[in-house]
């Protein structure tokens, strides 16, 4: 086979992976309009625990302190849609029958919510609330087949050693489906940086629009 040859034949599969490769992304981006699409398993309340401590394949603890109340930082953790300025995700949103997490309809064991992003979305249930204390949610399903066998995260305020000051830690933990039994716990140095950032901005001092705040539904 002449050099010429080999460079169209390179070519040709380069160009073949990029059509398959778009047309996988087509797909996902259909997909993750159905957050509840496909099940996943759910963590028990009293094994949650032990999931973030040692079970799930990754597990990442942040910590902020804040001035804001309590009142608020429940407000915005349990009623506020704090991605939804963010670029390419949207959400949490309580789903159509869950209904808003406002005064008038507190947050409560067994209400759903979903976010998603451009080519995955996810759907979570509440299964402990200690109203401005702790929110803790189970993953119940997601938008891609075989991607994520299980996943968790918990909300727990506290008074900080300050006076006027409030902790927020938030633990998130996951196992994806098939490639579990790798050390995915290493890169939690490397992804710890990124939730604190998202958690800093879920507790920003400047008040979140209207939009922001206002819960969203989903069919």
């Amino acid at each position: 086979m002449s050099g010429t040859q080999i460079m169209w034949t390179v070519i040709g599969v380069i160009l073949a992976l990029g059509v398959i490769g778009l047309i996988g992304l087509a797909i996902l981006y259909a997909l993750a309009k159905r957050p509840d699409r496909f099940r996943v398993r759910a963590i028990g309340l009293d094994d949650v625990d032990a999931y973030v401590a040692k079970r799930a394949s990754l597990a990442i603890t942040v910590v902020e302190t804040t001035p804001l109340s309590r009142r608020e930082v429940w407000d915005r953790i349990a009623g506020s849609a704090y991605l939804g300025n963010l670029p390419l995700v949207h959400g949490p949103h309580w789903t159509t029958g869950s209904g808003p997490a406002d005064a008038s309809s507190p947050v409560r064991s067994g209400r759903r919510r979903w976010m998603s992003g451009t080519f995955l979305a996810v759907s979570e249930q509440v299964i402990e609330v200690a109203d401005r204390e702790r929110l803790t949610l189970t993953g119940d399903g997601v938008s891609v087949p075989l991607a994520v066998k299980g996943f968790v995260e918990r909300f727990t305020i506290a008074d900080g050693e300050r006076s006027g000051t409030v902790v927020v830690t938030w633990e998130i933990a996951g196992s994806p489906r098939w490639i579990g039994f790798l050390p995915w716990r290493w890169t939690a140095p490397l992804l710890r940086p990124l939730l604190g950032s998202l958690l800093r901005h879920i507790l920003r001092l400047t008040p979140f629009r209207s939009s922001d705040v206002r819960d969203g539904t989903a069919a």
